[in-house]
């Protein structure tokens, strides 16, 4: 079992990469700056084709991906076995990610890609060492990432277009692999036309440490007008999105991440292999542009809040966890850029 040692060192160790455990009450932010026009604006044909064909830019999927965020300050509490830890503050919480999704074969039926996540966080936390309000700052830089194969298979269902998935996925962490799962989902299309699309699925994971493991999933898109947009794909994220000017596009809503996770080596004297994971629930603003070279350029601010942060043994289950922190909501800003070099030019 655990020792003393790891009750100090590893409660500090897990406490500096944690965020928390709250309800996550999902605000959407800005919904009054996308204001609904009774009735659109005429547009000439060339306008009416350079807003669907920007419409058209932001809808590709990127072939790289690269951002970074930036959190406020903000304060955790925690347990360990159930016991209270002391509470402290994070002065520091930042993060970037990398991302590409290459594709290596392609026709009417199949779809076979590549991809490839990489996240690096840099966490600094301030935690009382006595009853004498003294504290001292830990820091801790963490790394993780993943690579994968995923096959897609394009067919009919009652007279639908079904979309089948599989991939195999190799997690890492800074010193080994540390696991190999699957992620197969399913997903029938219901409706697919110029203004409306919905997509009905679902999605099973064999990762141990996914808190729901089995997933329904819901994509629903509809266009309002030439500009604006309803985009939402549960669980994931909803949006609503107004296109700006001929090259960019603000969106409202809220987007969830579920890949903040670490493996961690160095809790115990057993050698023993933890998972940190949390999931982030991110309601706020997001503004696109596209760039020159089919780069597209994204800001984003809002408020970030944690539904779940938990440490555990990594052959456990989440709820079989160790370690639960709580965290109260932050602020974050977000800048990334993401584009496809090897992609042809619409005329």
């Amino acid at each position: 079992m655990f020792n003393h040692n790891f009750s100090i060192s590893g409660a500090r160790s897990s406490i500096r990469a944690a965020s928390g455990h709250i309800l996550p009450l999902v605000v959407v932010m800005g919904i009054a700056m996308l204001p609904f026009t009774g009735k659109a604006q005429r547009q000439d044909s060339l306008t009416r084709k350079v807003t669907e064909y920007t419409a058209d830019k932001f809808a590709e999927r990127r072939l790289f991906s690269i951002d970074y965020k930036q959190y406020g300050n903000y304060n955790s509490s925690s347990t360990l076995r159930g016991q209270d830890l002391p509470d402290g503050e994070f002065t520091k919480w930042s993060q970037l990610s990398a991302s590409a999704n290459i594709n290596l074969f392609q026709n009417r039926r199949w779809l076979v890609q590549a991809t490839g996540f990489y996240r690096y966080v840099s966490a600094q936390y301030n935690f009382p060492t006595s009853t004498t309000e003294t504290s001292q700052a830990v820091s801790r830089d963490l790394h993780y990432h993943t690579e994968g194969l995923n096959l897609t298979y394009f067919s009919k269902l009652f007279g639908k277009t079904a979309i089948y998935s599989g991939s195999i996925n190799i997690d890492w962490s800074e010193r080994s692999l540390e696991r190999v799962r699957g992620v197969f989902t399913g997903a029938i299309v219901l409706k697919a036309n110029n203004r409306t699309k919905i997509n009905v699925g679902i999605l099973y994971s064999t990762d141990p440490g996914m808190f729901i493991r089995v997933i329904p999933t819901l994509l629903y898109e509809h266009k309002f007008n030439e500009s604006l947009i309803a985009d939402v794909f549960l669980p994931r994220y909803a949006y609503l999105r107004k296109k700006l000017f001929s090259k960019g596009r603000l969106s409202a809503g809220w987007e969830l991440d579920p890949q903040t996770t670490f493996f961690l080596n160095d809790l115990d004297e057993n050698g023993t292999t933890y998972q940190y994971r949390q999931v982030d629930v991110n309601p706020g603003l997001l503004y696109e542009h596209i760039l020159p070279g089919s780069i597209i350029l994204s800001l984003r601010a809002g408020v970030r809040i944690n539904p779940y942060a938990r440490t555990f043994e990594k052959d456990r289950s989440f709820t079989d966890y160790t370690w639960e922190g709580s965290a109260d909501a932050a602020p974050y800003v977000n800048i990334g850029l993401s584009f496809s070099p090897f992609a042809k030019p619409k005329k």
